[in-house]
């Protein structure tokens, strides 16, 4: 009879584990959530970008050798100076699906800190400029991270010391990102 209780607990609590990683996982791929201390999760807020591309103008003097000054960069804007989903500074802990999980984590999503101006929040993909010095294409991965497996679909994604600021993650679409804000 003992043994019987022992085997019915176990499957009990092998039962609730397995609900309670499937109520945390995000239900659409390409989706986020922030696990909260109370062991729920927030869908962050995906938001629409727009690509915009700069250039210092030297290449419209018409002079020979002015174009090679030229530096131009690409950025990354969204609306607004932050976002709806606002989250306490310290350790962050977050479920991205990801459709399965066995592909390496930084060709699958990225996560990277927005510049705020005034009405917008801005991200530099790429940078070039011949003569300039500057010739670079960021990527997606510039917060640190600590990725694990979770389940068969997503990863579990650290972040130890976020610090304030506005953050988003890149997955599946670039021209939406799933963002949130750091007091």
């Amino acid at each position: 009879m003992k043994k019987y209780f022992v085997t019915l607990a176990m499957v009990m609590l092998t039962v609730a584990d397995y609900a309670q990683s499937e109520k945390l996982e995000p239900e659409f791929i390409g989706q986020v959530v922030v696990i909260n201390a109370d062991s729920t999760t927030t869908l962050l807020q995906k938001e629409p970008t727009k690509m915009k591309t700069s250039s210092t103008k030297f290449g419209y003097i018409p002079l020979p050798g002015t174009s090679l000054l030229d530096k131009s960069k690409v950025n990354m804007t969204v609306k607004g100076k932050e976002s709806q989903i606002k989250l306490k500074s310290g350790r962050l802990t977050f479920i991205v699906k990801a459709g399965k999980n066995d592909i390496d984590p930084k060709s699958v999503f990225g996560v990277f800190q927005f510049e705020v101006k005034k009405k917008t929040r801005e991200f530099v993909l790429a940078e070039a400029g011949l003569l300039s010095g500057v010739q670079s294409t960021t990527n997606f991965n510039t917060v640190p991270t600590q990725v694990k497996k979770y389940g068969t679909e997503s990863y579990l994604v650290v972040i130890e010391n976020a610090e304030p600021g506005e953050y988003a993650f890149t997955t599946t679409d670039v021209s939406y990102v799933s963002t949130f804000g750091v007091e």
